[in-house]
C-alpha cells in the first residue's frame, strides 16, 4: 500500500470536548509528495483550514476548506494549464469499532456518506486532504480557447477479403490450363 503524501494527524486527546480550529500548509517536501500523488506537473501551494467539533459518543465532525495552486499539461497541446483549487468539506470521524458495529447492525447504506475511522486516538487529516485534492484536480485540463481539431483520414475503398490472396497467386504458365 502506498504511503499517504501527507502524514498530518490531529490528536483528539488535546481537543477534549470543545471545538478547535487548525491550519495546515504543505512544506516543499510535502508539495513534491502531493504532486506525485495527484499526478500534476507542479504544485506550488497547498493549505487547509479546518474546524473540529465533538458531536457525541467520541464522534467528531471536521469541516473546512483547502486551497491549492497546480500546473497541469493541457490535453490539447501539452502546454501548461494553471489551476487554483478551492474545496470545502465536512466529514464525520467515529471510533473504528463503532463504525463496524453500525455496519453489522444495519448494513452500509450507499446513499449516505460513511464516517471515517479515528486511528489510535488521532484523526488522519492528511489522508483526507490528499484524497480531496486528488478528486478536485481537473482530469481533462486545457487552457481557455484550446480547441482540439482532428480530421479523419480519407476513407479507403473497402477491399475484398480475397484481394490479398489474388495478389499472392502465382501467375499461370502459358501452357497451363
Amino acid at each position: 500500500m502506498n504511503t499517504p503524501p501527507l502524514q498530518w494527524t490531529i490528536d483528539l486527546s488535546a481537543i477534549g470536548h470543545a471545538a478547535a480550529a487548525f491550519s495546515f500548509e504543505a512544506s516543499t517536501a510535502e508539495l513534491m509528495s502531493l504532486k506525485r500523488y495527484v499526478e500534476v506537473e507542479d504544485l506550488t501551494s497547498f493549505k487547509a483550514k479546518l474546524r473540529i467539533v465533538p458531536i457525541a459518543d467520541d464522534k467528531f465532525r471536521v469541516t473546512g476548506t483547502l486551497w491549492a495552486d497546480a500546473v497541469q499539461s493541457s490535453i490539447v497541446d501539452l502546454s501548461a494549464v494553471r489551476a487554483s483549487i478551492e474545496e470545502s468539506f465536512s466529514v464525520e470521524y467515529w471510533p473504528a469499532a463503532l463504525i463496524q458495529e453500525v455496519r453489522d447492525e444495519a448494513g452500509a447504506p450507499f446513499d449516505e456518506d460513511q464516517p471515517e475511522p479515528i486511528v489510535e486516538g488521532r484523526i488522519p487529516i492528511g489522508l483526507l486532504l490528499g484524497e480531496i485534492l486528488a478528486i478536485s484536480v481537473d482530469p481533462y485540463p486545457r487552457n481557455e480557447g484550446d480547441v482540439f481539431e482532428w480530421e479523419p483520414r480519407a476513407e479507403e475503398p473497402e477491399a475484398s477479403p480475397f484481394a490479398e490472396l489474388s495478389r499472392l497467386r502465382r501467375p499461370k504458365e502459358p501452357n497451363e490450363p
